[in-house]
């Protein structure tokens, strides 16, 4: 492989709870529910961490006050 060349990314395959509703409240997006360090991570984290985490994401969020 040519040196800069890198594989790209097929974002298509990588599941994702995003919505688009970008916001962060103390730490955690407001729109899909994940910390900023999950945000961050997201496209490194192995199939399982991700599924791991969307199993997370599907139980109801507690409200803040």
């Amino acid at each position: 492989m040519r040196r800069g060349r890198r594989k790209r990314i097929d974002w298509d395959s990588i599941e994702s709870p995003c919505i688009r509703v970008c916001k962060l409240e103390d730490g955690v997006c407001i729109g899909c529910g994940r910390t900023q360090d999950e945000i961050r991570e997201w496209i490194i984290f192995t199939d399982e961490q991700r599924n791991t985490i969307m199993q997370r994401l599907k139980k109801p969020m507690p409200r803040l006050k």
